[in-house]
């Protein structure tokens, strides 16, 4: 909780760098499937991932010329071999590198909490970083790694690995429009 207490309080005071972007709103609605090592695979003509689930996000956020975006996000994670449904709520941070006039590479890193649902008092830290691809008017591919900062029955903690697809819409402030 320190952590995203600080990251709010250096992202506050850091707006005087942030004044120079045109600013604006966005909000994000993003589709993935956590993947797993196909174990019983024993023909090359198999898949070597298979699908483990479904994780449904979305959030609102301020973007920065599309460069550098920050936002407030929930959702709900499906993780089928280990049994779990999970509610992360997270603060996310992403930034954006220009391809071409139509394309964007991505970095975005979150950290939030985790509240398992059905499993007592099961809780921890959402840690998640992802890497993808955005089109200025269409959906956005990404990977992404995620942490639930809790153990289940290994002392390792929970973490999946996910493909998916997000859509994203951005905004620009009402002054800017007044300006055209």
């Amino acid at each position: 909780m320190k952590t995203l207490v600080w990251l709010l309080l250096i992202l506050g005071c850091s707006c005087s760098v942030f004044a120079q972007f045109q600013q604006g709103a966005y909000t994000q609605y993003s589709l993935s499937t956590p993947m797993r090592a196909n174990l019983n695979s024993d023909n090359e003509d198999e898949y070597w991932f298979t699908p483990n689930g479904l994780s449904f996000k979305f959030g609102e956020g301020l973007h920065f010329n599309r460069k550098i975006a920050v936002g407030l996000n929930s959702g709900i994670d499906w993780v089928a071999s280990k049994k779990l449904v999970v509610v992360p709520a997270f603060a996310n941070l992403k930034f954006s590198l220009k391809l071409d006039p139509e394309t964007f590479f991505y970095i975005e890193t979150d950290y939030g909490k985790s509240i398992i649902i059905g499993r007592g008092n099961l809780h921890g830290d959402y840690k998640k970083i992802g890497l993808g691809i955005e089109g200025i008017e269409g959906p956005a591919v990404f990977i992404e790694l995620t942490q639930y900062g809790f153990k289940l029955y290994s002392e390792e903690k929970v973490a999946t690995i996910s493909l998916g697809i997000s859509f994203s819409s951005f905004r620009k402030n009402s002054k800017d429009r007044s300006n055209r």
